[in-house]
């Protein structure tokens, strides 16, 4: 394990900013790295959770299997996210989601143990995940309230005008394919497609995928019901919406590679 790399990737995150080199090293301490073929699964819901991971390179989705057969996609983590962290703190330890790579893939395997003593030797690391975890909480009610009142059309709606906070542009870059959207937005991959057909007609927003630019904000957000974003939105930091975020679940630190 190359650790100077892993403690610089580590300390641009702001959970672990307050946390000196010595201690980021004390945390990578047992660390190895795990390389994974395309669909090869890093762990399944319900598995003893010994470790959290740091994504070095590829792409791994986290998702939970329905009782339909079906797979509920909940996230494609990317390089620099870490994984399961927040999943660590519970006892029995077990995950609470399948991750699979959805292509080749590698991912530093981190100790449990390592973060667990993190958090009992510094406070200030300690505050930092648990305003990290209440902010989650306060995300998981906002999808639990636009999954659960919201029509179809109003979810997709929302949630782009989310990723136009989040990404500060018009021009918005999907983060993950249509389909995987859909369940995320719990809606068929059918009616997400209809219906941005349907929003690309009425001249509503343009691009081609995946990227899509919102050409009349107040005219989408009419279509479907929706009271048009004012100055405060514009000015809201991304964190008070959906977003991404949205679907972390148990993740909570995303670094910020190449930044």
């Amino acid at each position: 394990m190359t650790t100077p790399a892993l403690i610089t990737l580590l300390s641009r995150s702001p959970v672990f900013a307050t946390v000196g080199r010595d201690g980021l090293g004390a945390l990578l301490e047992g660390g190895s790295l795990v390389r994974l073929d395309a669909g090869q699964h890093l762990f399944r819901m319900g598995d003893k959770a010994a470790h959290f991971f740091l994504v070095q390179a590829g792409s791994v989705m986290l998702y939970r299997p329905s009782y339909g057969g079906e797979q509920k996609v909940f996230r494609n983590m990317e390089a620099g996210d870490l994984l399961a962290e927040t999943a660590m703190f519970v006892e029995p330890c077990r995950y609470p989601l399948s991750a699979r790579a959805n292509m080749p893939s590698s991912v530093y395997r981190l100790p449990r143990a390592g973060l667990l003593g993190l958090c009992r030797a510094s406070p200030d690391f300690s505050l930092a995940m648990l305003e990290g975890m209440a902010v989650r909480i306060s995300q998981s009610l906002n999808r639990i309230d636009l999954l659960t009142i919201g029509n179809a059309a109003q979810r997709l709606v929302a949630y782009l005008l989310d990723l136009y906070t989040q990404q500060r542009s018009a021009w918005l870059a999907l983060p993950a394919s249509h389909s995987v959207l859909a369940r995320q937005l719990n809606i068929t991959a059918e009616t997400f497609s209809r219906q941005l057909g349907a929003f690309r007609r009425a001249g509503f927003i343009g691009g081609r995928n995946p990227e899509l630019v919102l050409l009349d904000i107040d005219g989408l957000c009419q279509a479907v019901e929706l009271p048009p974003p004012g100055l405060l939105f514009e000015q809201a930091e991304p964190m008070d919406h959906l977003g991404s975020s949205l679907f972390d679940c148990c993740n909570y630190a995303r670094q910020a590679l190449g930044k």
